[in-house]
């Protein structure tokens, strides 16, 4: 009867989870919209474009995951002081996540700047990399307003309102689909910038998200009523610490996911410039249908949090459960879809009769099958490191990241594609096989971790927020 119990609150936890995680998926659309409108109007002006756009992405990359992964613990840690009835510590970790994101934005500002001579260190092709340097210039110019209005976003998601977020990211993604033509090709008046264009309409429109969500942050209930910018420049040393001891593996964990992507475009890049547009084509559109089980894993990083906070273990449990299910349900028809119409999907980035259309779709299909075959497994590892994230349980997963995204993963993918010569789409084959491994591992820590907790071995908050 008692597993009957516990069944019937996870399908309970179920409604709540996805009423959260709707409005979530609908913003974490948009946000990656940017980069695909980014790459759509690459596509548009060559696939050689395309190419080094990508590529020069692949650059700025590393930085921003690596900060998305600092400050996303935010909204856990805003959610569980919410759940202790402590809304002032809410305020004052919003005021430590724009003091990071001020820091981080201006010091990593350098090395994007140097982008194209750290690609052509990493053995890229030169002319490529020489190509993509104006790119880097404006890529940096915009670098700290992304950071700020992040810490932004994940100060709202801790609420669980998410109308502020909405408003700011479809006026920038309507602003930056405007700009990006009128840059690149010079239209009405503007100078001709080419890729430049494209990196300039990006930053210029996060520029203007960051005023905007500031604004109803400043002005509006919830938000409002802490007085959010009083004094925020002041720094408060142990809750920096707090943020950097949890954020810090968290931030490893995500940087050590996307980098894997991110090398593997590396090494699929050493097999020319069809190769280099199949990966970043394959790449956006495996990153736009993870926005759904993200939106999930945030939502679950919020609801566990805020449970755990409030030092409800049942919640925690039914909650964290349910996101697993969840991610199943919505692993399905995204299978489908990618499994069925892979080549229909690729040609939205590719110029009719490009010299190199042919020669990359050749490449970019069989990576979309295998995309496909990783959607349960991406969604799950993504999930239950929300659920542990929740609980400021960071550090190991962050270490089975490692493991799995770097050791097997990329270890794999590069020795059936350099040493066994099997090619760029072995690389893609490779990744799977870490995400799966990863899925397994954190599923099974969860597991585990609730039972330490029921059987009082664990504290239910490794770390106070207090």
């Amino acid at each position: 009867m008692h597993f009957i119990q516990k069944q019937m609150a996870i399908l309970t936890a179920l409604p709540a989870l996805f009423r959260l995680s709707a409005p979530i998926a609908i913003g974490q659309l948009i946000s990656i919209s940017m980069l695909t409108a980014d790459f759509w109007m690459m596509g548009r002006l060559s696939a050689f474009d395309l190419a080094s756009g990508s590529l020069a992405v692949r650059v700025y990359q590393p930085f921003y995951f690596l900060c998305l992964g600092l400050l996303s613990i935010i909204a856990s840690m805003v959610a569980q002081s919410i759940g202790a009835g402590r809304p002032e510590i809410a305020r004052r970790i919003y005021r430590q996540g724009l003091i990071l994101a001020c820091l981080l934005g201006g010091g990593l500002m350098l090395p994007i700047l140097f982008g194209a001579d750290i690609l052509v260190l990493l053995g890229q092709d030169a002319e490529i990399a020489s190509y993509a340097t104006p790119f880097f210039i404006y890529a940096a110019l915009g670098f700290p307003f992304t950071l700020i209005f992040l810490t932004m976003r994940f100060f709202t998601l801790g609420h669980r309102r998410i109308g502020a977020q909405l408003i700011a990211s479809i006026l920038m993604l309507g602003l930056n689909i405007i700009l990006n033509p009128l840059l690149a090709y010079g239209l009405y008046g503007m100078p001709e910038m080419g890729l430049a264009g494209i990196a300039l309409a990006t930053s210029l429109s996060y520029m203007m998200a960051c005023l905007i969500l500031g604004s109803l942050i400043g002005l509006r209930a919830p938000f409002s009523e802490t007085k959010p910018y009083q004094n925020w420049w002041r720094p408060d040393m142990e809750l920096m610490k707090t943020m950097l001891k949890v954020g810090g593996p968290n931030a490893f964990i995500v940087a050590s996911e996307t980098g894997m992507f991110i090398v593997a475009a590396f090494i699929v890049g050493l097999f020319g410039s069809s190769a280099l547009a199949a990966v970043a084509i394959a790449n956006q559109i495996a990153a736009v249908v993870f926005m759904l089980p993200l939106s999930i894993s945030q939502s679950c990083a919020i609801l566990v949090g805020q449970s755990a906070g409030a030092g409800r273990l049942e919640d925690v449990r039914a909650i964290g459960w349910a996101g697993g299910l969840a991610g199943l349900i919505i692993a399905l028809p995204l299978t489908l879809l990618l499994a069925i119409y892979p080549e229909t999907l690729a040609r939205i980035f590719l110029r009719d009769g490009d010299p190199l259309e042919l020669e990359t779709l050749a490449i970019v299909v069989p990576m979309l099958w295998i995309t496909a075959l990783f959607q349960a497994s991406d969604g799950a590892q993504a999930i239950f490191t929300a659920n542990l994230r929740g609980l400021n349980d960071t550090r190991m997963p962050a270490f089975y990241g490692l493991i799995c995204f770097w050791g097997v993963g990329i270890g794999t993918g590069a020795f059936m594609a350099l040493y066994l010569g099997w090619g760029p789409v072995s690389v893609w084959s490779g990744l799977a096989t870490g995400l799966t491994l990863n899925a397994l591992i954190l599923t099974g820590r969860w597991h585990r971790q609730l039972r330490l907790i029921r059987d009082g071995q664990r504290k239910l908050l490794e770390t106070a927020t207090s």
